[in-house]
């Protein structure tokens, strides 16, 4: 597949992409203490602003809150390095000469953008909050709302990837 302008950016961006989520995991460990058990995946899934009021006040007496920022931070970059190397990883695919693998890169095109659009959502609602030191029952629900989509598209990006990968491979040694 030499020639597609989409190539590199995939390889380079989608596993940087799963490396940055790991970090982001990592830097949101701490915040999952007693008062806010679920740490960030809590704040996230609140729905109300008096729920963030309460995550957020445990996690500044226990001197989280600026972790509680650099994680949603690192999460922005995260979803910006992984949506953008799906994006291409589909864009990639579709310029296969398999149908199926052009339908599939499709999907992970839309898949893609829907993750994006979501998380960045979900994580900017989370920001403002965090930012504004007090929740909002309008941000906390749209966070709760958009998060089970993005979760959706998330799955569909990292298997749809592995999966378009393992049937481009079978189709190619059975051709």
């Amino acid at each position: 597949m030499t020639g597609n302008p989409y190539t590199a950016r995939f390889r380079i961006l989608w596993p940087l992409g799963l490396v940055l989520f790991g970090i982001v995991i990592w830097m949101g460990l701490p915040l999952d203490i007693e008062g806010v058990p679920g740490g960030i995946l809590a704040h996230q899934a609140a729905g109300s602003g008096h729920a963030i009021d309460l995550i957020q006040r445990a996690w500044s007496e226990a001197g989280l809150y600026e972790r509680a920022r650099y994680a949603m931070y690192g999460d922005i970059l995260f979803i910006t390095v992984y949506g953008l190397g799906s994006w291409y990883g589909g864009l990639h695919y579709m310029q296969d000469a398999a149908p199926k693998i052009r339908r599939m890169g499709g999907l992970l095109v839309a898949a893609a953008a829907v993750f994006m659009l979501t998380d960045y959502t979900e994580t900017f609602s989370q920001i403002i909050q965090l930012t504004q030191q007090r929740g909002s029952d309008t941000l906390a629900s749209i966070a709760a709302t958009v998060r089970p989509v993005k979760v959706a598209a998330w799955l569909v990006t990292f298997f749809g990837v592995i999966a378009t990968f393992v049937v481009r491979r079978i189709s190619a040694r059975t051709a």
